[in-house]
């Protein structure tokens, strides 16, 4: 894999030198011509006699002379201390003199490349010097390789500033540090202030072999012009660099006749012949350090939370090792680490043997690495519409891992050019690969994509267009009469336009609101105008309910729809033929936004075919599918306004106040006078972007409204940075969590129905959900509530991860399917995925629960049970993540993130942001913050971290909205033309529902009309020269008609396409 940082001009040259060279003694002599004379404290001459280089620090091996010169460096010769000072200071080695004439901010990019953990271990536990030295050879052959492609593709001068007036090429330079441990940076509270500290351990590391390269931020063009790296096409390729480190790694074992496989993920190669659990133990420094600190810490008498950081600071520094062996205090790491290898059965014998030869032809390896790529590719397509050509680049130099890598670069080009021209197969299909420029990164998407979108837009455009099954006002007046609604209120007469706005709609229309602004009680009236309709059945309309999940379905039965069912089970039902649905159905979707393209077009077409009326809820701004491509998008796109009313003022929030913060952290849909002024112009649009950075321009309008809400939030009282490390911090948030479910308790009933107030609480992952879960439940069982008789089970959640589940009497359950038991002796359904049951016994047959409507149903264990692993299908119930949590209400929410905000994202935020009607409490993780903004600068860097700086990094994360990208975008190159495909779109799903109403087969003329447009639109001059010479041709063609056949003719054509053939003139001049 690859890494890379930044290293600060302004750093100490001195500092930066000692961490890359681990504060080891300079060479007295050169290694390569005197061996003997080289310090040796840990077998290290060795190792560099038999590689041929100094693992302390290497010069690039081939630096030409014009870097070398513009550098002040003499490559011969091993790189000195007091060289390496002044060139992390951007400044010459030989004598300390600025590169060029323009300062730089940035002297270096530290590039670390890093092997799968089996073979740091085969190297470490090598039974020989020798056989140690042949992998890291190989490790340090494979870095060379990649270096000088990373050389190659970056090795670039940027002209002005940013790059703007572009690029030349030329010569790069890079001075390379082999390490084998991995320090563990941990987290430490303050006891006296509460403040964070993040704290690199000296000890306590585990093995780990890795090479960081110091890429000087240098270019010396052909021309002798000096200048800076571009260094955005690293930023976009590090993915495929890693992967072609892996590549050559994996030829380079094998001419030393090492095994080899995939890892897991399919992404690095493996020694086949050290045990996953051996590398397993061996990863897991930051974790071990804390604990054997902690450990220490009362073995002294002493309490670890309330000890000043200094105290921590020096038992941080001899934790580590005192925790791996008591008796071991005072060795190395490598001492420690072969006695551990030892005692968990670790053989020492040679992995070597003859080399491994690559497999079959150099076309049969081309293509079994393109069926890896094409394979993983369909992956990506199932999620993005629109990919980075670079991921082609990347999973081709994947799939050679496996095969070989003989010709280098050419052979990864061999292989996009395969998948470039044979395509992919997703779903069972053939589709192709289409390509645009989009700034200055080529982009792809497939023609399956395109085709989707095209039909749903076609689909929603002619279901719009059906008002045949739309409500009267009359209908919807005497509905909302019937209604003990309140429609006075400001928002309440939005609420009344919505809904006469989605009544009278036609076959597709939706409505758009806001978190909180009562989209399911507005559909209570028309559920129950749909109920009095009975043009098609005595009975009324059926109303069926669909969401996403079991859960949000089952909340539109507020509203009066009894037939629910999530989005897959509904599809599966419709397959079988198990469920009816014609004209008199009207189908209910909440949370469209979580709707796929491919769902969404299923159920129009299931609408075409049936006449059945659908009217989606939904909003944009909130979680997305996980399926490529936007549904929800298409739909506003083709939507004509008044088949999209919208809702946006909340009635969730009881204070104004709470009300504007969640407003805020949604953000208004800006003018396009504000997304220009947002906007980098000309070259510099380019210059400014990357893969990391170029997001949509509306995130950075957006990123002020969340620091507002910010700002707001911190006046309150309601967000806070929780110090500590990780364990802590989830000790936390859980007291807080208590604390506010007992204060609630304690005010009694809330303003709804007479019930206990609530609070909820999500999390960004299952595994926080999980962690969260498991602190709360500590507390509880401490106090009393969960009891200490406890059984353990083997579970599995809906994402196939396992795990040893504790279940008491109290404790709270998450069901992860629709589950059933026995209430009162009958059969009932418990309880749906995203569920939450209280466990009130438990035994040898299953479980006595509450169920959350607060009956008491009997469960057997194998209604829990996963079919194919027997694992029982259950999970913690105290906090949930927040794709579950999506539609949830509760009276105070705490929007947990124990581990920062590194994967929140705009839509996730605002959905946390939005669940409660009064506090939503902000926990975030004061040390992983730190330590994201501290990674994100250059290394060396002095510039202290203020709040302000926390602040905005949170700020930036919360802000982040990732619209999916439609692949139809990616064909139209410019708003205009998007635009104009769109309204073709609109007008052929208008056409197929006039030819639908006469009656006439639209199929086959669609088809055509299609490919006239597309033939029009690719071929308009030809198509232009083409008829202007049959005109031409027309007019000097001589007669070659009787008058009796022309008119013959003209009455056949006429009866064919159905018109009257015109009456002939009575004279030449009558009229006729």
């Amino acid at each position: 894999m690859m890494t890379f940082r930044k290293i600060s001009a302004e750093s100490s040259g001195r500092l930066i030198t000692a961490y890359f060279t681990q504060e080891l003694p300079e060479p007295e002599h050169d290694f390569r011509t005197r061996p003997g004379k080289v310090p040796d404290a840990d077998g290290g001459r060795l190792t560099s006699y038999y590689t041929g280089r100094d693992g302390r620090a290497s010069w690039r091996p081939d630096m030409r002379p014009e870097i070398a010169a513009a550098l002040g460096i003499d490559p011969k010769t091993p790189p000195k201390n007091a060289q390496l000072n002044r060139l992390f200071e951007a400044k010459r080695a030989d004598n300390g003199d600025d590169w060029s004439r323009n300062a730089r901010k940035i002297s270096a990019y530290d590039l670390t490349l890093a092997p799968h953990k089996s073979v740091t271990l085969a190297a470490e536990f090598a039974p020989t010097e020798a056989e140690r030295a042949a992998i890291w050879h190989a490790i340090d052959r494979a870095n060379d390789a990649t270096m000088l492609y990373v050389a190659r593709e970056i090795g670039f001068a940027r002209r002005g500033h940013g790059g703007e007036d572009g690029a030349n090429p030329g010569e790069v330079a890079w001075v390379s540090f082999r390490h084998d441990t991995a320090r563990p940076t941990v987290e430490a509270r303050d006891a006296g202030t509460g403040q964070t500290y993040l704290i690199d351990t000296p000890a306590g590391g585990d093995p780990h072999a890795h090479i960081h390269n110091a890429l000087f931020n240098v270019v010396v063009t052909e021309e002798g012009h000096v200048g800076s790296l571009d260094t955005k096409r690293l930023r976009s390729r590090v993915h495929e660099f890693g992967a072609y480190f892996q590549a050559q790694l994996a030829d380079e074992l094998r001419r030393i006749g090492i095994a080899q496989q995939y890892d897991a993920s399919e992404q690095a190669t493996v020694i086949s012949a050290v045990p996953q659990d051996i590398s397993d133990f061996f990863s897991k420094g930051r974790r071990n350090v804390i604990r054997a600190a902690k450990e220490y810490a009362a073995a002294e008498g002493a309490d670890w939370a309330h000890m000043p950081i200094e105290r921590k600071r020096r038992i941080l520094s001899m934790a580590g090792l005192a925790a791996r062996l008591d008796k071991d205090k005072g060795t190395s790491d490598h001492e420690i680490w072969h006695e551990q290898a030892r005692r968990l059965g670790w053989e020492k014998k040679s992995l070597l043997g003859t080399p491994v030869a690559p497999v079959g032809a150099r076309e049969q390896r081309y293509d079994i690495a393109y069926r890896f790529a094409a394979r993983h590719l369909a992956r990506e397509f199932e999620t993005a519409a629109v990919i980075d050509h670079d991921k082609l680049r990347t999973y081709a130099a994947r799939g050679l891992i496996g095969t070989g890598i003989e010709g280098g670069v050419k052979d990864i080009d061999h292989v996009v050019a395969l998948i470039e021209q044979r395509g992919l197969e997703l779903g069972g299909e053939r589709v192709s690969l289409i390509q645009e420029m989009r700034g200055d990164r080529l982009r792809v998407t497939n023609s399956a994509q395109i085709a989707i979108e095209e039909d749903l837009a076609i689909q929603a455009a002619r279901a719009s267009g059906d008002r045949s099954g739309a409500l009267s006002d009359r209908q919807i007046t005497e509905a909302i009469g019937r209604s003990p609604l309140d429609f006075a209120s400001e928002h309440g007469k939005t609420q009344k336009a919505a809904i006469y706005a989605l009544g009278r709609g036609g076959a597709l229309s939706m409505l758009t609101g806001v978190a909180g602004s009562g989209k399911t009680a507005l559909l209570s009236p028309l559920v129950d105008a749909w109920k009095h309709d009975t043009r098609y059945d005595t009975n009324g309309r059926r109303v069926i309910g669909i969401a996403n999940a079991w859960r949000q379905a089952d909340a539109l039965r507020e509203a009066g729809i009894f037939d629910t069912s999530a989005m897959l089970p509904f599809l599966a039902r419709l397959e079988r033929g198990d469920v009816d649905v014609d004209q008199n159905t009207v189908l209910v979707i909440d949370e469209v936004g979580q709707v796929g393209p491919r769902q969404m077009l299923r159920l129009l077409q299931l609408q075409r075919d049936t006449g059945c009326t659908i009217k989606a809820l939904g909003d944009h701004e909130q979680a997305q599918n996980i399926e490529a491509g936007d549904a929800i998008e298409m739909l506003r796109r083709v939507l004509d306004p008044e088949d999209m009313p919208e809702l946006l003022s909340s009635v969730r929030q009881v204070s104004a106040r709470n009300r504007q913060i969640a407003d805020l952290f949604r953000g208004a849909e800006p003018e396009e006078s504000d997304l220009e002024s947002h906007e980098f112009k000309g070259a510099a649009a380019n210059a400014h972007t990357d893969e990391e950075n170029d997001d949509d321009v509306r995130n950075r309008f957006h990123l002020k409204e969340v620091r507002d809400a910010i700002d707001m939030k911190r006046a309150d009282g309601t967000i806070r940075l929780v110090g500590g490390d990780h364990e802590e911090v989830l000790q936390d948030i859980a007291r807080l969590y208590v604390t506010r479910r007992d204060a609630l308790a304690a005010e009694g009933a809330g303003l709804r129905r007479g019930r206990t107030k609530t609070i909820s609480m999500s999390a960004l992952t299952n595994q926080d959900a999980a962690d969260l879960s498991r602190a709360v439940r500590t507390i509880l069982q401490e106090r009393g509530e969960i009891s200490t008789h406890e059984i353990t089970v083997q579970a599995i959640d809906q994402r196939g991860e396992t795990y040893d589940l504790a279940i008491a009497m109290g404790d709270r359950l998450r069901l992860y399917r629709r589950t059933w038991g026995s209430v009162d002796g009958k059969g009932a359904t418990v309880g749906n995925n995203g569920d939450v049951v209280e466990v009130l016994a438990h035994g040898d047959a299953g479980l006595r629960v509450r169920t959350k409507e607060g009956l008491v149903a009997d469960v057997e264990w194998r209604r829990f049970r996963d079919a194919k692993t027997g694992r029982v299908l259950l999970g913690f119930g105290h906090a949930m993540t927040i794709d579950a949590a999506q539609g949830l209400t509760s009276d105070e929410h705490i929007n947990a993130l124990p581990r920062g905000v590194e994967l929140a994202t705009g839509f996730t935020s605002y959905v946390a942001e939005s669940r409660a009607r009064g506090t939503t409490w902000t926990m975030i993780s004061d040390g992983a913050t730190f330590e994201a903004v501290r990674n994100q600068r250059a290394l060396g860097d002095t510039t202290p971290i203020t709040s302000d700086d926390l602040w905005n990094h949170v700020a930036k994360k919360m802000a982040h909205k990732p619209y999916k990208s439609l692949g139809t975008d990616l064909v139209a190159r410019t708003r205009k033309a998007r635009d104009a495909r769109i309204r073709e779109l609109i007008a052929l799903g208008r056409m197929q529902e006039t030819l639908t109403k006469s009656g006439r087969p639209y199929g086959r003329e669609i088809i055509l009309e299609t490919q006239a447009r597309q033939a029009e639109r690719l071929h308009k001059a030809r198509l232009a020269e083409i008829d202007a010479r049959l005109q031409v041709m027309i007019r000097n063609a001589p007669a070659v008609m009787t008058g009796a056949e022309q008119t013959l003719r003209s009455q056949r054509a006429a009866q064919v396409l159905g018109r009257r053939p015109p009456v002939p003139s009575a004279s030449p001049g009558a009229a006729t």
